[in-house]
């Protein structure tokens, strides 16, 4: 894990990397205010991942979408190419993910038993941005990250996460009201130097400010160990973006991409 304290351009520089990697692009085609249709480069043959990505199994064709907000980069096997081609070149950022076009790769996909995700935002947050929040009146946050727990909390997620993504559970932090647990906030190492946090919390303890307070408690652990965390929301989830902004995250990427769901 690389050392160092987790500033901006630690952080934005991890996100480039990683995109680099999973759009098989360079840093000038996210970069550079154009969209550019690539073909997607081999997997892993050992591991079956996209090397230098996340942890995540890569699909069988591959399709996927990524913006940082300046132009954008759409990624497709070769197979994929005699459709995606004309379907995105000559579009600009927004046009990109027009209702239109997503149905269009949504049912393509579909022929190889794939569904098609997002776009879906990516938060990001830096030391400096980092904002503090203690725990509501009346609850408590505690730092739970043994291997019991790890697995219990893997076994539980097993069945709710999206295919491909089988990236190890790490640590969580926990808010006890009077009564016992009432929420908690997670991560997941989705790549060597980069967790991704996931939260939820009983729906009658909503609203009193345990979202925030949890975010910053995982974020915070998260920086301790040098590690840069990232919040995932759908498109829809004001609820959770204004958490996510209200702790210091900012928006990162989006991503549009799809998975194999035969199996799940």
């Amino acid at each position: 894990m690389t050392t160092g304290r987790v500033d901006r351009a630690r952080v934005q520089a991890l996100v480039l990397d990683i995109l680099t990697a999973e759009q098989y692009c360079s840093r000038d085609d996210l970069l550079d205010g154009d969209v550019h249709v690539i073909e997607a480069g081999p997997r892993s043959p050992e591991t079956g991942r996209i090397s230098g990505g996340r942890w995540f199994d890569r699909p069988e064709p591959y399709f996927s979408l990524a913006t940082v907000g300046v132009g954008g980069v759409v990624t497709a096997s070769s197979e994929l190419m005699p459709w995606v081609s004309p379907l995105y070149e000559g579009v600009d950022r927004d046009q990109m993910m027009e209702p239109a076009r997503i149905a269009e790769v949504s049912m393509r996909m579909a022929e190889y038993g794939q569904k098609t995700f997002g776009p879906f935002p990516r938060w990001i947050c830096s030391e400096e941005d980092l904002r503090p929040y203690s725990a509501p009146d009346g609850y408590a946050i505690k730092l739970i990250s043994d291997e019991d727990d790890r697995r219990a909390v893997m076994s539980e997620q097993s069945g709710r996460r999206r295919p491909g993504e089988r990236t190890p559970h790490q640590f969580r932090v926990v808010a006890f009201g009077p009564d016992g647990p009432v929420g908690s906030a997670g991560v997941t190492a989705d790549n060597e130097n980069l967790y991704q946090i996931h939260i939820a919390i009983a729906e009658e303890h909503r609203g009193r400010g345990l979202g925030r307070a949890l975010t910053y408690a995982i974020t915070r652990a998260t920086f301790d160990l040098n590690a840069v965390p990232y919040y995932g929301t759908t498109s829809v989830n004001t609820w959770s973006m204004r958490t996510a902004i209200s702790c210091g995250f900012y928006p990162g990427w989006v991503h549009l991409f799809s998975r194999d769901v035969r199996g799940a």
